[in-house]
């Protein structure tokens, strides 16, 4: 397959976008650790192969994404009342708090980072993302992530 200079400038964009790893966050944290408590918050209490799902990663990864976070008292696990086989995942106390605050810090980093655009290309800008991630889901029979339903 051959890429068009347009569609490796948006390749490398989203990738090197998606690398960066914002200096600001007061609490350091990998980032696959940081995507874990995202995918719990949106999603509540949720069973390790929901929260793999909401990942789009394989149980197994799952858990082990889990594990640091359950160490550091961030997350709690325990089993499901309705399945004693299935293990429920949630944010503790503390766990809420960091994500609130990294979520906060990120987001000024995103805002500052969008500070140049005005509304309307913002508007713009979040079609065309919601649209190129619509586009990619259907390219893979991929079911919608919760932000898009």
């Amino acid at each position: 397959m051959k890429f068009d200079e347009l569609t490796m400038r948006i390749a490398v964009s989203l990738r090197d976008y998606r690398r960066l790893r914002p200096r600001e966050l007061s609490i350091p944290m990998p980032l696959g650790q940081i995507d874990t408590l995202d995918a719990i918050a949106r999603n509540g209490p949720c069973t390790m192969v929901e929260l793999a799902d909401a990942l789009r990663i394989d149980a197994s990864t799952a858990t082990r994404a889990v594990e640091p976070l359950v160490r550091n008292r961030l997350v709690e696990r325990r089993r499901s009342d309705r399945d004693a086989r299935a293990v429920i995942v949630e944010l503790s106390r503390e766990g809420r708090r960091v994500e609130r605050q990294l979520t906060m810090e990120r987001f000024d980093t995103l805002e500052a980072s969008l500070d140049s655009f005005s509304r309307e290309e913002r508007e713009l800008f979040a079609d065309f993302l919601e649209r190129l991630m619509r586009g990619a889901l259907a390219t893979q029979n991929d079911p919608a992530p919760p932000s898009a339903r």
